[in-house]
């Protein structure tokens, strides 16, 4: 059995796609989990969002999950005695407002436990920056900055994103902001 309480988040998130990899459940990390991520833990959250694009049954889930210690009392959310992060799994599609992510554009990154699944940089941007757009949320607003600035991000897509989603006007700001002006 793995040690969990060791594990970093980045590590116990590889854990999980690939426990559930093995009965042919396909997840991939999504939200404030996936900025910790990319921005070397600036950022706090206290959860692992996973959307299942594979759509399985949660029992199906929860099975998988069992096997590693995680328990679930029926709902989104699973628990571990040792381990400081809760799991969740919000109801896929996996996309960002109206845009669909396809399985070519999600990420890989190997750790010493394995190998997450994750939203790719740009994609995680898009994720903040539709929190910020909808919610104002500012810290949002920072961990998109945060992203965008020590990743390679796809701009053309990005604006593109944008423009589809009714934030046209955001985009330039954005772009100034990143580049400190």
């Amino acid at each position: 059995m793995i040690d969990i309480s060791v594990l970093s988040r980045a590590e116990l998130a590889a854990v999980v796609v690939e426990t559930l990899a093995i009965v042919g459940i396909d997840v991939v990390l999504v939200g404030g989990s996936c900025v910790c991520i990319y921005t070397n833990e600036r950022f706090g959250s206290f959860d692992l969002d996973f959307i299942d694009i594979s759509y399985a049954r949660r029992k199906e889930i929860a099975a998988a999950l069992t096997g590693i210690g995680f328990t679930s009392d029926g709902g989104r959310y699973f628990e571990h005695d040792e381990c400081q992060w809760t799991l969740e799994f919000p109801t896929a599609p996996l996309a960002i407002g109206d845009e669909q992510i396809g399985n070519e554009r999600v990420a890989e990154m190997k750790t010493d436990a394995g190998t997450i699944r994750l939203l790719n940089p740009t994609d995680c941007v898009k994720d903040r920056l539709l929190w910020w757009y909808l919610s104002k949320d500012a810290q949002c607003w920072e961990q998109a900055l945060d992203v965008a600035q020590n990743h390679a991000i796809q701009w053309g897509n990005l604006e593109t994103w944008h423009v589809n989603e009714g934030f046209g006007s955001q985009f330039k700001l954005f772009r100034q902001a990143v580049n400190g002006q």
